[in-house]
């Protein structure tokens, strides 16, 4: 059954500054109860009255903004309503909170700190925090709380974005309908399965054409309209204006899109895209490359010595199973289309490509080796990639390197392909933390959306987040 608001006035909702206001508020003020809580199971060993211990230990309520402040990656809109993201963020804070009081607990005089009352905190913290961030979700997420949207534009553009905030990790808007200048005021319906398939998707009603859309906002309470057409004629544009002014947000579908997934939609972005909004949120990050090649050295330096540990062990087992070679050079494409040799150990057997054709690897692989499957699930079969990271081949974070075979049929299947050569590519990066090994072209077409969105949004911060997604799946064997 279609959702239907009785007529209403355009409903703003809340935007992500307000979302990140009331996080940021309420987090603070879990941190205190957090402190008051600890504080009285204190007081129940020590045998010390709840007032005279709160003024004892008012030093204390400075956990608070450092709790509040330590939420700041979760406190966005995004993060905020995924259980499964707030949940490892509070996991995270808590545990680095643990070990660091431990260490200044540990080399300060004795007495000087309590033990446990850090401890109470801790654990207070983390589960009256999660209690509020499961009520937020649900507030915002499956109440009337929820954002009510309109799609303009009833083409693929509109059906994709419709299907990614049905089923999307952010479900925090309700799509009410679309809007089309085709269909004027039928009744039918729409969805990326079609109007009388079943699947997970909703079709959505189209509501009218462009001449309605202001009637249709007013009618239907609408907080934000999504704009999912390439060109929009002035007729349009009038109406797009007249909604602002009314309060009403106007966003792209690659915007909304950017967010709930963290990829951008490669097949549906404007052919001059790539030299407006994407090439000036590059150029501003030109500055860190300096800083980029100094932690690319550190890192390299420090894989190289682990390369020099275990060589010996891993080139006997390469060996002992299939002679030699123990180690594998494989031409890769490079920053601005400049090719290198990648240099790996060897994982396969002798003359896998005997076709002489490319081919991806594949889960299962049967030209994989028994010691071979065990370097890639532990990923030091890419130990040697050290040694390409020191001679600038290669960074520790950045697109995955490619072989020209795979680059050159690609870049013609898939718009934007040869942007990912932007940078040098990488040991890890956003696309190999977020998707599995791929080998087909649908699968480099999604690993490219989170390419895109690196290059977009690449720093250092956001290169040790990459490192830090990248060591569980290490230690997990995760690795093809």
């Amino acid at each position: 059954m279609v959702e239907r608001a009785s007529p209403a006035v355009p409903r703003r909702g809340l935007q992500a500054s307000d979302h990140r206001a009331l996080l940021f508020a309420g987090d603070a003020a879990i941190g205190g109860l957090a402190v008051v809580a600890a504080i009285w199971i204190w007081t129940i060993t020590a045998g010390v009255d709840l007032p005279v211990a709160l003024r004892m230990r008012a030093h204390w309520f400075l956990a608070v903004p450092i709790w509040a402040l330590g939420l700041a990656p979760a406190q966005s809109k995004r993060v905020a309503l995924s259980i499964r993201e707030t949940v490892a963020a509070l996991f995270n804070l808590a545990g680095l909170l643990l070990v660091g009081y431990l260490a200044v607990y540990f080399y300060a005089p004795r007495q000087a700190l309590p033990r446990l009352l850090a401890l109470y905190f801790i654990w207070h913290a983390f589960f009256m925090t999660l209690g509020w961030r499961l009520v937020y979700i649900y507030v915002f997420t499956e109440t009337s709380l929820r954002r009510r949207a309109v799609i303009v534009g009833a083409g693929q553009t509109g059906e994709r974005i419709l299907e990614v905030m049905q089923t999307g990790p952010v479900r925090d808007t309700f799509v009410v309908g679309f809007v089309d200048e085709d269909v004027r005021n039928g009744p039918s319906t729409l969805g990326p399965c079609g109007a009388t398939a079943v699947c997970s998707v909703t079709p959505a009603p189209i509501l009218g054409g462009f001449a309605r859309l202001r009637e249709v906002v007013h009618a239907e309470g609408i907080s934000e309209i999504i704009l999912a057409v390439p060109d929009a004629p002035p007729m349009l544009l009038e109406q797009l204006v007249a909604c602002q002014e009314a309060g009403v947000d106007v966003v792209r579908m690659a915007t909304v899109y950017e967010h709930a997934l963290q990829r951008l939609p490669v097949d549906h972005l404007e052919p001059n895209w790539l030299f407006s909004s994407y090439a000036d949120a590059v150029r501003a990050k030109d500055s860190s490359r300096m800083a980029k090649r100094l932690a690319d050295l550190a890192g390299g330096l420090a894989g190289a010595l682990l390369f020099c540990l275990l060589t010996p062990f891993i080139a006997f087992a390469i060996w002992l199973e299939n002679g030699r070679p123990v180690f594998y050079r494989q031409v890769r494409v490079g920053r601005g289309g400049r090719r290198f040799e990648l240099l790996k150990f060897r994982t396969m057997v002798l003359n896998a490509e005997r076709e002489g054709e490319a081919r991806w690897a594949a889960r299962g692989d049967p030209r994989v080796t028994r010691v071979g499957r065990l370097l890639r699930r532990a990923r030091l079969d890419e130990l040697p990639n050290f040694l390409n990271v020191l001679r600038g081949d290669l960074s520790l974070v950045g697109p995955r390197a490619e072989r020209p075979e795979f680059v050159e049929r690609l870049q013609h299947e898939i718009p934007f392909y040869r942007a990912r050569l932007i940078v040098r590519p990488g040991l890890t990066g956003w696309a190999q933390v977020n998707y599995p090994y791929g080998n087909s072209t649908a699968d480099a077409a999604v690993k490219l959306e989170y390419d895109l969105y690196y290059l977009k949004h690449r720093s250092m911060l956001f290169d040790a987040w990459i490192v830090l997604r990248t060591i569980p799946t290490v230690l997990r064997f995760k690795g093809m």
